[in-house]
């Protein structure tokens, strides 16, 4: 990812409608799993700005992991909460079955060896650990954020439960999510494969902030759902799985 994606993220992870309703999914998702327990030994896949990963401080002591010394500065500098470790995802510097929950949140899809990372995070949890993965959804989605921040590929949900199966995970739950942006995405999509014709471009989705009054209730609304349904299509895929 490029440094100044970073710095984008740090500027608005905290307060932007993605990264609370992605949290506040995760969370969901982790709850029979975190829930009134302390203790926790926590990994932050690939933790970029670190906020994603800070809330799960309240379980436990989490690590923070990216290759990014640009983003670990801002672990460092904005979330005390959180133990900053420079590594790679493919080649975790984390000992055999240590990790009781671990996330990676858009870290599979741009890393070059998805199936490596997902052998490494297998490998760090106990027996009974729970990963949460979320990654962008669909081929046909990429459009210019891919670009910029390196994503490799987009993912659907049965090849991304078949991955962490081989793996030797049991996926619990795998459903899409933000099924209300498929439309909108579409058509960003094809409006940037129009675009690329005419040289590439460098585009942020962190920077579309117009539209969170509308998207925020939205997300609400489908996270509510999201308890009790699985979603048909989204723009993100997202799994629970344990060792």
């Amino acid at each position: 990812m490029d440094d100044e994606e970073y710095a984008r993220i740090a500027a608005v992870e905290d307060d932007h409608w993605w990264y609370r309703t992605t949290r506040g999914i995760v969370g969901d998702l982790l709850a029979p799993h975190v829930a009134e327990r302390t203790g926790l030994r926590v990994l932050d896949a690939g933790c970029g700005p670190g906020g994603n990963g800070e809330w799960l401080a309240a379980h436990g002591a989490v690590v923070g992991l990216d290759r990014s010394p640009d983003a670990l500065h801002f672990v460092h500098t904005r979330r005390p909460a959180v133990r900053a470790v420079r590594g790679d995802v493919t080649a975790l510097p984390i000992a055999d079955a240590t990790i009781d929950v671990a996330i990676a949140i858009t870290v599979l899809y741009a890393v070059p060896d998805d199936v490596g990372a997902v052998a490494e995070l297998t490998r760090v949890l106990t027996p009974g650990g729970a990963l949460v993965v979320v990654e962008p959804a669909f081929p046909s989605l990429r459009r210019a954020h891919d670009t910029t921040v390196h994503g490799q590929r987009r993912y659907r949900r049965r090849p991304l439960v078949e991955m962490l199966e081989r793996a030797g995970l049991h996926v619990e739950r795998a459903t899409y999510a933000y099924s209300y942006l498929t439309p909108a995405a579409a058509g960003l999509a094809l409006a940037d494969r129009v675009r690329s014709t005419q040289g590439p471009t460098n585009e942020s989705d962190v920077e579309r902030r117009g539209l969170d009054r509308v998207f925020a209730p939205l997300a609400a609304g489908e996270r509510r759902l999201l308890t009790r349904t699985d979603m048909p299509v989204g723009t993100s895929v997202i799994a629970l799985a344990t060792r």
